[in-house]
């Protein structure tokens, strides 16, 4: 393979920032990723989604490298406590050339038809040979590009100039995190950006173990004929709004869901994106609609997503469908969902957990009291655009016998029930009792208030139950106590319920009218409230 023009190797240069042990931040390479594994705390980065691109992509490797055929492999893997220095240099010595960036016909997950040079404005009345050049914020949900601007963000797409690492940090995100949005423009594998779920260790290296699929938990709509394939190793040529049928494990890790071809400069500056000095800087580059999966076969089952089977009018489907981030609705909320799933099968936690689940049973991999936590990942856009409303970055707690343990996770799912019908018994108390007179004028804008009163005090009762929420799963560990465990938990619903439920009632005024409507409004509050509780606790 020819060299280079701009050296740039994600397999040898830094461009993983990480937190070490100790506390202190580096960046790192892949190969030094992964050597010094037991020595880091964690991949760090300002982004969750580059967080989330830079863990696939290295499971991605430490799979292709280990691919652990079963439970026994992967609990030797885990007590041996380091990735082997020797096998990461055998890989890097056969596959490293792969990784550069700005390779002239095989750079790393991009196409290596279009010529470094693509960016060149054609001759006048020549047709440009490899489509618009697009701004190198495309790579960056939240950097404003485009018509997606930012109020106060005054700065033109063509004036970032991003270094080599951040271009490898915006790439890597591709396969996991792109939207639909544009003409022609199809998300990647999983669709849209559904709740990934990673499990965090105490050392980097256990994190990306715990990550490590065997042969009996990939996913069941891989085709085995393309296990092989990966990024590192697959033809250079990445198709336009090419439809696929078949991916294999490895290859849907890095799955090329954008034609992407960076076009880079020599010209030293200063990075725009994270501030660092580069004698290297890429503005603009080839973006386009990549490979997308097709829709005639099965829903791709990720080992790191949790499946729902479709609910209301989509039910007839029947097909399971990944968990998204939906509006206004805290993470703590589908704890059941996505660590637990359904005895049912209608929902179906991901598999790296039922995986762990498993090693935890039978290998004994952890001690009861230790603590498993998971970082759940996601971004929320509107259907059909690729605008960001909502990020997701937040960690999910769990006893390790919680992971296998059927009458807790019954518990679980009745205490969430409950909670959201304490939350149905305050706004339909509230909107019973607080609404505008009929016979009265400004009826909208008093309606408006009482709505906006109303969707504060949701928000409140479901942002106050969380860390009482946390403290209810820790609790459940104790066999012995759970019925009190329980018990305890629907008091501090019905007490939760009633304080907030009286700071909104608060809210209507003190005139004769609205202090009447409060006083009957708490009164059928507090009837309905501690109805539930004599039902929930059969007094």
């Amino acid at each position: 393979m020819n060299e280079p023009a701009y050296p740039f190797n994600l397999w040898h240069d830094p461009w993983i920032r990480v937190t070490r042990l100790d506390g202190q931040s580096a960046t790192l390479s892949i190969a030094e990723t992964l050597a010094q594994a037991a020595r880091l705390a964690a991949l760090a980065d300002p982004s969750p989604l580059v967080v989330g691109g830079s863990h696939r992509l290295l499971v991605a490797i430490l799979q292709a490298l280990y691919a652990p055929p079963d439970l026994g492999a992967l609990a030797e893997l885990l007590e041996r406590g380091q990735f082997a220095e020797r096998e990461l240099d055998a890989f890097g010595k056969e596959y490293g050339p792969r990784f550069a960036l700005f390779h002239p016909t095989t750079p790393f997950m991009q196409t290596g038809d279009v010529p470094l040079d693509g960016w060149q404005k054609p001759a006048k009345g020549q047709k440009h040979a490899w489509g618009e050049a697009k701004p190198i914020t495309y790579l960056c949900p939240e950097v404003p590009t485009a018509t997606n601007r930012t109020l106060y963000h005054h700065v033109r797409d063509e004036d970032h100039l991003f270094c080599p690492a951040c271009c490898a940090r915006g790439l890597i995100t591709i396969p996991a995190f792109v939207m639909s949005g544009g003409s022609g423009n199809r998300p990647s594998i999983n669709g849209e950006p559904p709740i990934y779920i990673f499990p965090v260790g105490h050392t980097l290296f256990y994190s990306l173990a715990c990550s490590l699929v065997t042969l009996g938990f990939i996913p069941s709509t891989a085709d085995p004929d393309r296990a092989e394939y990966t990024a590192w190793n697959q033809h250079n040529v990445i198709g336009k709004s090419q439809e696929v049928s078949a991916v294999g494990y490895l290859e849907s890790l890095t799955f090329p869901a954008r034609r992407i071809r960076l076009y880079p400069q020599v010209k030293a500056t200063r990075c725009t994106h994270c501030g660092q000095q580069t004698p290297i800087s890429v503005s603009s580059m080839l973006f386009e609609m990549g490979h997308w999966l097709s829709k005639s076969g099965p829903v791709w089952d990720d080992p790191f997503v949790a499946l729902r089977k479709p609910r209301g009018k989509d039910k007839a489907d029947g097909e399971p469908r990944p968990v998204r981030l939906e509006a206004g609705k805290a993470l703590w909320r589908e704890y059941s969902t996505l660590l637990l799933g359904k005895p049912d099968k209608s929902v179906l936690r991901p598999k790296v957990l039922q995986q762990l689940g498993k090693l935890i049973d039978d290998y004994g991999v952890l001690q009861d009291n230790d603590i498993l936590r998971f970082r759940c990942t996601s971004i929320r856009n509107p259907p059909g655009k690729a605008i960001v409303d909502e990020w997701l970055d937040e960690a999910l707690d769990a006893p390790p016998a919680l992971l296998n343990d059927d009458a807790a996770a019954y518990l679980i799912e009745q205490a969430l029930k409950q909670a959201d019908e304490v939350r149905f018994v305050l706004e339909s108390s509230f909107d019973h009792h607080f609404r505008p007179a009929r016979d009265r004028g400004g009826q909208k804008a008093e309606l408006a208030r009482f709505k906006t009163v109303r969707a504060r005090m949701t928000t409140n009762y479901w942002a106050a139950l969380a860390p009482r929420f946390r403290q209810f799963i820790y609790n459940l560990s104790d066999e012995a106590q759970r019925e009190e465990v329980e018990r305890e938990w629907i008091n501090h619903l019905i007490r939760e319920g009633l304080q907030q439920f009286q700071a909104a009632a608060e809210q209507a005024g003190s005139q004769s009218e609205a202090l009447r409507a409060r006083v009957e409004a708490d009164a059928e509050a507090r009837r309905r409230l501690y109805g539930k509780r004599k039902e929930w606790l059969g007094e």
